[in-house]
């Protein structure tokens, strides 16, 4: 019986031994061969973060204005203006779940960006006039108008200039994120246009 037990022990034993040999041997391996520790791309998307990464924002405000003539009796005209004052904010943003990823074996990983997307949400619209019964009447529907201040704050802002400027904040934000994992990154040219002009 206590032969046995013996046999039992001494199994148990070079077993825990034989595993703490192999742990012990994988990690040996690791720090002498780095090259085994690149990992795939799959792995670098993983830790990457995905959603959306806003490189410039902007608040800018603009206005269009309109004229019109009132005829009092059909003879005495009054010249009538009102004006849109329209403020947005303004972004360019980098869908993070486009950006492509490959991985090359000297510890470099070539990075695709997308193009920077112009995104804008308007905070506040005033409308202003010098007779609000005669515009009341006159001018039922601003869209046109918040239309046209929005287009005018869109050139102002979303330029080739600022396309390039918001596409090197994006290759900084993701440098610096690929050098937290020991890697270098290289990025391949974006094409920075201003997008439907």
């Amino acid at each position: 019986m206590k032969t046995n037990k013996a046999y039992i022990i001494t199994a148990v034993v070079v077993a825990a031994v034989a595993v703490i040999g192999f742990v012990a041997w994988r990690v040996w391996s690791n720090k002498t061969h780095p090259s085994m520790l690149i990992p795939t791309t799959a792995q670098i998307v993983s830790i990457i973060p995905y959603g959306e990464l806003y490189v410039a924002t902007s608040v800018i405000e603009d206005f269009t204005s309109e004229q019109a003539t009132e005829y009092h009796f059909g003879l005495f005209p009054e010249e009538h203006t009102c004006a849109l004052i329209m403020q947005q904010k303004v972004s360019y943003v980098i869908d993070m779940d486009s950006v492509k990823y490959d991985v090359q074996a000297d510890g470099h990983i070539l990075v695709t960006l997308p193009q920077p997307r112009f995104t804008a949400s308007t905070r506040n619209i005033r409308f202003i006039s010098d007779n609000e019964g005669f515009w009341h009447e006159r001018k039922t529907d601003t869209s046109d108008m918040k239309a046209k201040v929005a287009e005018q704050i869109r050139y102002r802002f979303d330029t080739p200039e600022h396309r390039q400027q918001a596409t090197l904040y994006a290759r900084e934000a993701i440098a610096h994120i690929l050098n937290q994992l020991n890697y270098e990154a290289d990025f391949r040219p974006v094409v920075t246009e201003r997008i439907g002009r």
